[in-house]
């Protein structure tokens, strides 16, 4: 575990922080390419988008963190704006101020809201997955103490490496994702099916983190992850239900 990589003039840069830069990166890349290979989508059209959606995502996801941990807040207020020191953003936050921005941004575009998040599906289970390495050097998440084989030394503890565990989930949930995309699907369905996959991933690991109780033995990870699962699920059965949907001509991107 290291929390600080390095220090830049004084400002210490944490591993999550790092990891989660490169998670952008990465993100952006697989979006740019989808969109412009599955719906005509011009790159810099995507690359702007993706800037706005990580912006938003970044302050919806701190908000988040501050609201289910407004006692870290209460006696430094200025912690509220150094996420570069302890990298506490919380995903469902970031994921609900990004898909709005994203909305709203793209409410005058032909290609459809659905179709466009399916082409953002892979980016951003991939950037979730390397997101999890900074999670780990940083020590977010730490597992329960265990005794098996390849438990973790972290907080001089040997503990479960939850957030491998939730690495690994991603890398499946994305060969999932690959194994669907030549289907006849309609719009939505892909992004959909991967929030799904990611909110179950995400209620079994809880079980291995070393994380308070909030209702019966289930924690507040576990208890979101289960509220996202259950709309998610019910929504992909409707989605089933419909007809496959033609998908936008390749100037879908451009503006109307």
């Amino acid at each position: 575990m290291r929390q600080i990589l390095y220090d830049l003039w004084g400002i210490p840069i944490s591993s999550f922080g790092v990891f989660l830069l490169l998670a952008f990166f990465a993100a952006i890349a697989v979006a740019r390419r989808a969109a412009h290979t599955r719906l005509g989508v011009d790159p810099n059209q995507t690359l702007d988008l993706a800037l706005y959606a990580i912006i938003a995502g970044i302050v919806g996801g701190r908000i988040g963190f501050i609201l289910i941990s407004p006692e870290q807040f209460l006696q430094d207020p200025i912690k509220m704006v150094t996420l570069w020191r302890d990298g506490g953003l919380v995903f469902y936050g970031a994921l609900i101020a990004a898909l709005l921005l994203i909305r709203v941004y793209t409410k005058r575009w032909t290609v459809s809201f659905g179709a466009l998040l399916d082409a953002f599906a892979p980016g951003l289970v991939l950037g979730y997955g390397i997101a999890m390495i900074g999670a780990l050097l940083h020590g977010l998440f730490p597992g329960k103490a265990t005794g098996v084989p390849w438990a973790i030394d972290v907080f001089l503890v040997r503990r479960h490496p939850t957030q491998i565990y939730l690495a690994l989930a991603a890398a499946a949930v994305l060969l999932i994702l690959r194994a669907q995309r030549q289907q006849q699907l309609a719009p939505g369905t892909l992004f959909t099916l991967a929030l799904f996959l990611q909110a179950v991933a995400r209620f079994v690991v809880d079980f291995f983190v070393d994380a308070p109780a909030a209702a019966g033995p289930f924690t507040l990870g576990q208890l979101a992850s289960g509220v996202v699962a259950l709309v998610t699920g019910a929504l992909l059965v409707r989605l089933q239900r419909r007809a496959p949907v033609e998908e936008a001509e390749p100037v879908a991107g451009v503006p109307v």
